[in-house]
């Protein structure tokens, strides 16, 4: 099996400051969802973004800045979302979806961030579901979707590879390269389980040295040892048929560009807690923030890292009771571990 190495993190001059490091812009969070939001920022700054900035509606902001106050704050108008794409454009990065819901307003975010924004985009959660809810006629029109890393554990996938097959696409060049059975999944691919396991969510990796932090991530000519249908190629087919990296979150996650595929070996049972994935939309967005990696290494080595940041905390407080903030607290410590020579 061939091997991907990750790419190197460079450390710090001296004279560096937060301008060299990149600005992430959060764009999440509802009225019963105020922590997704903070959890993205808090993943983001914890994984060296020097500025990051939150947009969510008016009423909720401040609770949200109160739970990560090293962020600062952008009020969504669902009346002027011109203006909220025209400040994306001072980013970085923007990551998209956590909290968010599937209203109309963030249907007309999402379809509005893809047509106009032209940076690199994390979407993830709610902004996934929004994809999958578009007919045909209404999916966006973008000029480069490699710069797109969509993150959907299993159910999601299953919704979005619907909808993606509905519009077309790349879904016939890339089915010829998949198995059958992948392509056909056991289950129906409307009515599939929300909440089924993700690797973000926590289901069990196989757990790192901290010795072994920089060893490379596999790449997929056999499928992880799993049941059900091959997620690597599962992962590949959605890559190809949108043009997006893909990051498919569950048992040893799979990174998909249309082209290579990695299958991160990092990460715990420990990690099967509620926000653990919003992190991990922080750290990748971070990580593309700061410059000099492409999306799809950002996303290979933002999953590693976020699996060893996992292996720490659960090290450090025990197999079970670690939460998304204990994950975001290790991350300076995984990438010490990483660079550590």
């Amino acid at each position: 099996m061939e091997t991907i190495e990750l790419p190197a993190i460079t450390p710090r001059r001296s004279e560096a400051y937060k301008g060299d490091f990149g600005k992430v812009l959060v764009i999440a969070g509802s009225d019963c969802m105020i922590g997704a939001p903070a959890l993205v920022a808090t993943g983001a700054m914890r994984t060296g973004t020097g500025l990051c900035r939150i947009a969510t509606v008016k009423d909720i902001l401040p609770q949200i800045l109160a739970i990560c106050p090293v962020a600062t704050g952008f009020i969504i108008n669902p009346r002027d979302i011109k203006s909220l794409v025209e400040f994306a454009d001072h980013h970085d990065a923007v990551a998209v979806g956590p909290g968010l819901g599937t209203s109309a307003t963030t249907k007309k975010i999402v379809l509005e961030l893809l047509e106009r924004h032209r940076g690199p985009i994390v979407l993830d959660a709610d902004a996934l579901n929004t994809l999958a809810s578009l007919e045909a006629s209404e999916w966006p029109t973008r000029r480069d979707w490699s710069n797109v890393i969509l993150t959907p554990h299993m159910g999601e996938f299953m919704r979005l590879m619907t909808a993606v097959a509905k519009r077309g696409g790349n879904i016939g060049m890339a089915a010829e390269k998949a198995p059958a059975e992948a392509v056909s999944a056991p289950r129906s691919l409307a009515d599939d389980d929300d909440d089924l396991p993700s690797t973000a969510d926590g289901i069990a990796l196989d757990m790192a040295d901290e010795a072994a932090a920089a060893a490379p991530v596999t790449s997929a000519v056999e499928p992880a040892a799993q049941s059900g249908p091959d997620r690597t190629a599962l992962a590949e087919l959605l890559s190809r048929a949108t043009g997006c990296v893909v990051v498919l979150k569950g048992h040893q996650t799979v990174i998909a560009d249309g082209g290579r595929i990695g299958i991160n070996k990092t990460g715990n049972p420990a990690m099967a807690t509620a926000g653990s994935g919003d992190v991990l939309t922080g750290v990748i967005a971070s990580l593309v923030g700061q410059g000099g990696l492409s999306c799809a290494q950002a996303a290979r080595l933002g999953v590693h890292l976020h699996g060893l940041a996992g292996d720490l905390a659960a090290k450090a407080i025990g197999p079970a009771g670690v939460l998304a903030t204990d994950i975001a607290e290790y991350m300076p410590r995984a990438i010490a571990a990483y660079i550590k020579k």
